[in-house]
């Protein structure tokens, strides 16, 4: 990590990877910035390990959550930090479990919170609790000093909870395409369909899958990667048994790719596709990913999805859980080449304009340098 050594401090907490979830990805480059008025030291979460591992109860679980308590306190009185970054979970038990404890024990210590909401749903989540959980979630999470959010779109979770500075800051990552990339379209090879994510039914893979088998049965000739790590075999088995047995060839799920090797798949497809219709989704990495590596995309009018892509410009948006509407958006792009080179330029300027690593990395000093200017620093 590098940073200037002056005297705000922040202490960020949040899991980097592995495993390579968005949130983790982007604590990482946060982590990563030069920053010319603070100074970040981290201090990382581990309470999943692997991917499938992620909000699912295990034992161990419990010992990380207070050697993180532990560990906090300890940067605490050795680095003497001012504020506490912090990525408040999204709905559901196990995690909101975990930020209490965390949160009730550790933000005393400090004189501001900064919470950056990655995922949505949790205060909709907070108003079911029984009412002693719900004091506790208000005891952790109500009243931050600052709030982040990651668009328009996106719910307002900080205001929600009471939060005194609220700022929106769009995810940014770095150009791995390293500039244009030229896609020339061989006749007799098929239709490159990439789809990146934790392979799970809300983030569409399914319908992906379904999608592409109907085009295959109208002998159409495409070839759908997923790449991504298996929510469950259950998941796993239910997918398989989708493909029609002699169209297997087409479809390729090659696991978790990192690295060159993911960039690599990026590269060689025609068409980003990503039908999500996630609980709590926010703003899609992937998505950013596939712009700068100049695809055209399809996706869902869900959630932040929208305010991430161009509707029309670079992305073609289908409805949720909907097969037929991801047939005709990736019909629509199969049958005109032009089309996808068009569609996959504005991918790419949009990505240049709006999301670089750059962009990011300076917003979140500006919010930075905004708390340190509120605190007399």
């Amino acid at each position: 990590m590098r940073s200037c050594h002056l005297n705000y401090r922040i202490l960020v907490v949040g899991q980097t990877p592995p495993p390579f979830g968005g949130q983790a990805l982007m604590i990482q480059l946060l982590l990563d910035g030069a920053y010319s008025g603070t100074e970040l030291r981290h201090v990382r979460m581990e309470s999943s390990r692997t991917v499938d591992a992620i909000g699912k109860w295990q034992l161990i679980k419990v010992w990380r959550v207070f050697t993180l308590v532990a560990r906090i306190y300890y940067a605490k009185l050795r680095w003497r930090p001012d504020a506490l970054y912090y990525p408040p979970c999204g709905p559901g038990l196990l995690p909101v479990a975990r930020d209490i404890a965390v949160l009730c024990a550790t933000r005393p210590l400090f004189r501001s919170t900064i919470f950056h909401f990655h995922a949505s749903g949790l205060t909709e989540y907070g108003k079911r609790l029984h009412p002693f959980l719900k004091t506790l979630f208000d005891l952790a999470y109500r009243r931050p000093n600052v709030a982040i959010r990651l668009s328009l779109s996106s719910p307002s979770e900080g205001r929600n909870l009471d939060c005194l500075r609220e700022y929106i800051v769009a995810n940014g990552v770095r150009d791995a395409a390293g500039g244009p990339i030229v896609r020339t379209q061989d006749n007799g090879r098929p239709i490159q369909i990439l789809f990146v994510a934790l392979l799970t039914a809300d983030k569409g893979v399914l319908v992906a899958i379904e999608a592409v088998n109907t085009l295959l049965r109208e002998g159409v000739n495409v070839r759908l990667t997923c790449v991504g790590g298996w929510e469950s075999t259950a998941l796993k088995r239910q997918a398989e048994s989708l493909i029609d047995p002699a169209n297997r060839s087409h479809f390729v799920f090659p696991g978790v790719l990192t690295g060159e090797n993911k960039w690599e798949q990026y590269r060689i497809a025609d068409v980003f596709c990503f039908p999500s219709f996630f609980h709590s989704e926010t703003f899609p990495l992937v998505l950013l990913e596939a712009m700068s590596f100049g695809l055209p995309i399809i996706s869902t009018r869900w959630r932040g999805i929208p305010d991430v892509v161009d509707e029309g410009t670079n992305a073609i948006l289908t409805e949720p859980k909907d097969v037929a509407s991801c047939v005709r958006g990736l019909a629509t792009l199969i049958d005109d080449a032009l089309l996808r080179a068009q569609m996959g330029h504005r991918s790419r300027k949009r990505f240049l304009e709006h999301f670089t690593i750059d962009r990011y990395q300076t917003a979140m000093e500006g919010v930075f340098l905004a708390l340190k200017e509120d605190c007399g620093v």
